[in-house]
């Protein structure tokens, strides 16, 4: 084992810092940190994709009960689990639990074709808002991977702006290129 030399131990020595704490030293200069107005706008983007998703998943919430409750009446009426099954798309087991679920309803009285159109026209309007959430999903996540590409901010820094686990925006950053430091 080497002896340390005096001048080795004092090089060393003034390596740390005078008070004994830990001195950050970053790797990467300060010029190429990002522009603090590329970073507010991710911000503001992230944002409103944010408010967006929440207002689509309350709709998405909505349009599911209102259409719950369609099937149960539709059933009660005396439609079959299978007609109702292929008007909305539903499986035919997921179509019985939810029949089963509404165990307060009475007949209606209402004919064969006015569930049909009712339970038609609200499976279409929870298609389209599920395909509307799944569009602004797609953007977020475009924004995101546009983040990491770019350097604007970090793996935390958007998990929190995202509302986002951490480990789901590095699932969504692998394979893309990322410039070096």
């Amino acid at each position: 084992m080497p002896l340390r030399t005096s001048s080795a131990t004092a090089a060393s020595l003034q390596a740390r810092s005078a008070t004994g704490r830990y001195a950050y030293r970053a790797k990467a200069p300060r010029s190429q940190a990002p522009d603090h107005g590329e970073h507010t706008k991710l911000a503001h983007a992230l944002g409103v994709h944010r408010q967006l998703l929440s207002h689509a998943a309350s709709a998405i919430r909505t349009l599911t009960a209102a259409r719950n409750e369609l099937i149960a009446q539709a059933i009660e009426d005396g439609l079959t689990v299978a007609t109702v099954s292929a008007v909305t798309g539903e499986n035919l087991r997921t179509v019985r639990t939810i029949a089963l679920a509404y165990d307060d309803h009475h007949p209606s009285g209402l004919p064969r074709q006015a569930h049909l159109s009712a339970l038609q026209v609200k499976s279409d309007e929870l298609r389209a808002a599920e395909s509307h959430r799944d569009l602004i999903s797609e953007r977020r996540e475009a924004l995101i991977i546009g983040a990491l590409r770019n350097r604007v901010c970090d793996d935390l820094e958007l998990a929190s702006m995202t509302g986002l686990t951490q480990d789901h925006i590095r699932r969504a950053s692998r394979g893309i290129a990322r410039p070096a430091r």
